[in-house]
């Protein structure tokens, strides 16, 4: 982020050096100016040490995909504190950006049948169960991550189960999603809804995109 930073205010009359403990960068020259001043820059994040960094270096969080409630208000957010202080930063200088899986459909038995393929994908990396773990979700993700290794992607469906819907994503029709996104107000500065393709067929996949869009775009 610093090398970045530091790169962005070349013009073709100043170079630029930067000496890091990795990167190496000696008279670097834009070809042409900047268009802006500077850019921000987000970091995606879910360990807490990653997190801590992104509260102290750089202009907003992104979360990854699987998040809760809990994972907000005691990993996410305390970490991002964390980070703030001690770089003598505050809030107002951060955008706390949240990603939710999002899944609309008339038969919400269909919008969380969809649903289900984004935790069966993001529950095989282990840097998920920071989330996934206090939420009693062990045995599942086991379940889902031994159906990867069978390449049994029907086993991986099956295994997730109703409370990691519940808890994971907001699925079923628009009135359904509204109300499952009232708790999420005020602990995130942006909401990124996330439609979950895999496993799925483009033709689900692309009316799911047309409906968030109809359900938000008012």
């Amino acid at each position: 982020m610093e090398c970045i930073r530091t790169m962005w205010t070349s013009t073709p009359t100043h170079p630029i050096s930067y000496a890091g403990e990795f990167f190496h960068v000696q008279d670097y020259v834009r070809f042409m100016p900047a268009p802006y001043t500077q850019i921000p820059i987000y970091l995606a994040a879910v360990q807490s040490r990653m997190l801590q960094l992104a509260g102290s270096h750089a202009d907003g969080w992104i979360s990854g995909p699987l998040n809760t409630l809990k994972y907000l208000t005691e990993v996410a957010h305390p970490n991002l504190q964390k980070g703030m202080a001690a770089a003598g930063r505050t809030a107002t200088e951060f955008e706390r950006c949240v990603m939710k899986p999002c899944v609309i459909h008339q038969n919400p038995q269909d919008a969380r049948r969809l649903a289900r393929h984004a935790i069966a994908l993001y529950a095989t990396l282990p840097y998920y169960d920071i989330v996934l773990q206090p939420m009693g979700f062990t045995a599942a993700t086991q379940a889902i991550r031994a159906a990867m290794h069978r390449q049994d992607i029907p086993g991986m469906l099956n295994a997730v189960a109703e409370e990691m819907i519940d808890a994971l994503v907001v699925a079923g029709t628009p009135d359904d999603v509204y109300r499952q996104l009232e708790p999420w107000e005020g602990l995130c500065d942006l909401l990124l809804l996330y439609c979950p393709p895999h496993f799925a067929d483009p033709t689900e996949t692309k009316a799911n995109h047309e409906a968030i869009i109809a359900a938000f775009s008012g």
